[in-house]
């Protein structure tokens, strides 16, 4: 038969209400009584209720993340995005929470709906994993909960993990310049997402800089969002042809490949590829692709550990965190010089 609170309390000799609060380290219970109530808890191997627990605490211990889906598969399953969870779930560990997850249609974004876990107030705090608009991250931030926002841009008083997109893309496109590229083309995702946009400013800084100027041919965004590379395709359409090509994110650099291929084209003979983030596949990819590296793992633990101290009002102050980008060398960019 299962341990209750009762059978401890009563052991204890101790009203049930003393007994709960002793074993979830309420102040208003003497040190010498909590001892002896959590002694005879673990000698009937008395395991809380997390339910109850719950209720007495006013907490559900529950961690939300919050996705979109944008394409035909899910968000979670981007390698990028996966190996945040993982940094999520590792940063979990040691705690005492639960992980809830919850994916969203891009339609339901659009129209303000908020996830089932929000209204019904099923956790302690919420992760926003991706691109959502402004408008929608404040309608969740306004609800009263913590909220902490990765790889997305947001207002100054909301908590934030980004990656250094300018710097990263500046580092990028300076190697294709070192290596012996003049002609550099930039495949964006949508304009609207400011990722992608700091990632073009990086870009059109390290041409300036080495005094190439930015062809606007050479920019390509993907604002219609299709999934695939017939987008890409413009990029060809010109006669003075890149001699690399600066890839928003890995996803977009293989693809890109992929389509080089397609019509008859080297990598990296006759042109070289760069893109952003260092997922697994990219290293194993032929070519080898050269990237821009990301912590992801390390952004999902820092995630959790900012929600955790404002769940437990250790910090009131707004997070606002940018984790470095290293360059990665490998054999999808050609030394020309």
């Amino acid at each position: 038969m299962k341990v209750t609170i009762y059978d401890v309390a009563k052991k204890a000799g101790v009203s049930i209400s003393t007994a709960s609060k002793a074993l979830n380290d309420r102040k208003d219970v003497g040190e010498k009584t909590k001892e002896k109530i959590k002694q005879i808890a673990k000698e009937l191997s008395y395991e809380p209720s997390h339910f109850a627990r719950a209720l007495a605490m006013k907490k559900t211990e529950n961690i939300g993340v919050l996705t979109v889906r944008y394409y035909s598969t899910p968000m979670l399953t981007n390698p990028f995005y996966s190996k945040i969870i993982e940094g999520i779930e590792e940063g979990l560990i040691d705690s005492n929470l639960n992980l809830v997850t919850s994916v969203l249609k891009r339609e339901q974004i659009n129209n303000l709906e908020l996830p089932k876990m929000l209204k019904e107030k099923n956790v302690d705090g919420l992760i926003l994993l991706g691109y959502m608009p402004e408008e929608f991250v404040n309608l969740v931030a306004n609800r009263g909960l913590p909220v902490i926002v990765v790889d997305n841009y947001v207002n100054e008083n909301i908590n934030m993990i980004v990656t250094d997109d300018e710097g990263g893309a500046y580092e990028a496109v300076s190697y294709l310049i070192k290596t012996g590229h003049k002609r550099i083309a930039y495949l964006s995702g949508p304009s609207k997402r400011k990722s992608f946009k700091m990632r073009e400013q990086g870009y059109i800084k390290a041409l300036k800089e080495n005094s190439i100027s930015a062809n606007s041919n050479f920019i390509l965004h993907n604002d219609d969002e299709v999934s695939g590379y017939e987008w890409m395709k413009k990029i060809l359409q010109f006669e003075e042809k890149p001699d690399a090509i600066f890839a928003c994110n890995d996803v977009t650099a293989i693809l890109c490949i992929n389509m080089l291929r397609e019509y008859g084209l080297k990598v990296p003979d006759d042109i070289s590829v760069i893109g952003f983030d260092n997922i697994e596949i990219g290293e194993h990819f032929i070519p080898s692709l050269s990237t821009m590296d990301v912590d992801k793992e390390r952004m999902g633990i820092k995630a959790v550990s900012i929600l955790i101290d404002k769940i437990s009002n250790k910090s009131k102050s707004v997070e606002r965190i940018v984790f470095p980008v290293n360059l990665i060398k490998r054999d999808s960019v050609k030394i020309r010089t």
